[in-house]
């Protein structure tokens, strides 16, 4: 399914190596707080940003568990 989600994104020297979509703008900028504390100010050429994407998604359920993660971000 396609959808135009809110999303955490990872950038790497440019390069987006991790997205996790969240529940809203407010939700995206808690857990980049969260993850920033994580990683540190050390990390180089690391970037996290929060940012409104449109996106194929798909579920992922592991005991009954479900959630929705992010197969690729759409252009």
């Amino acid at each position: 399914m396609i959808e135009v989600v809110f999303a955490i994104l990872m950038i790497s020297n440019g390069n987006v190596i991790e997205y996790v979509p969240t529940e809203g703008m407010s939700n995206c900028l808690e857990q980049k707080r969260i993850v920033s504390r994580q990683i540190g100010e050390d990390q180089k050429g690391i970037t996290i940003q929060c940012k409104e994407v449109k996106a194929e998604l798909y579920e992922d359920c592991v005991s009954n568990n479900c959630r929705l993660k992010i197969k690729k971000i759409i252009d």
